[in-house]
């Protein structure tokens, strides 16, 4: 059998072994569900209070900054600090759950009008409450094959991966897409 190979063969060979190392990787499997299942999917929320740490990535028309979050949950209030790669604090956000009311408080040297901000963003105060379901209530279905995507009104949520943290179920990493605004979640620690 193998005296048969010619050198034609064997060229052959060897341009069908590069070809195919060239063939791009098959891209994640993408689970869609609606946000009527999504809402199906969701446990019972007995999170009084929690933490979490992780890092981010905001962009807004190509241009944005990555940084750190750190989220806190208690009394039906939440307060959110971004950071910098360099652990400057950018801006601090507090949402009042019960009164849907959010505000921004940006760091000194950021004058930024937040009702601008968030109306450029996310359109009506009321998103944001939302999106904070989608991060601290991720769809029961979540695991490490399949990358989840929800469309909810004109956002595109992706979660990929699990972790869990004692007993909650949390994705690897959030993603919302939007238009030209692009918001990357990487949760590194919870606790409730």
């Amino acid at each position: 059998f193998l005296t048969k190979w010619t050198m034609d063969d064997g060229d052959k060979l060897i341009i069908l072994l590069i070809s195919s190392c060239s063939i791009p990787f098959l891209k994640e499997d993408i689970k869609k569900i609606s946000y009527s299942e999504y809402k199906n999917l969701l446990e019972i929320n007995n999170d009084d209070k929690f933490k979490f740490n992780g890092k981010l990535s905001f962009f807004i028309n190509k241009k944005g900054q990555t940084g750190k979050i750190f989220w806190e949950h208690k009394n039906d209030k939440d307060i959110i600090h971004i950071l910098n790669p360099f652990n400057t604090k950018v801006a601090e956000i507090i949402l009042l759950n019960s009164e849907k009311k959010i505000s921004i408080n940006f760091a000194k040297d950021n004058k930024q009008n937040s009702d601008q901000i968030i109306s450029k963003i996310f359109g009506d105060e009321k998103n944001i409450f939302i999106l904070k379901q989608f991060i601290t209530r991720p769809p029961s279905i979540i695991n490490n094959k399949n990358k989840i995507l929800i469309n909810y009104q004109s956002w595109n949520i992706y979660y990929h991966g699990k972790k869990v943290f004692g007993n909650k179920l949390l994705p690897n990493i959030i993603e919302f897409e939007k238009n030209n605004v692009y918001l990357k979640i990487f949760i590194s620690e919870w606790t409730s």
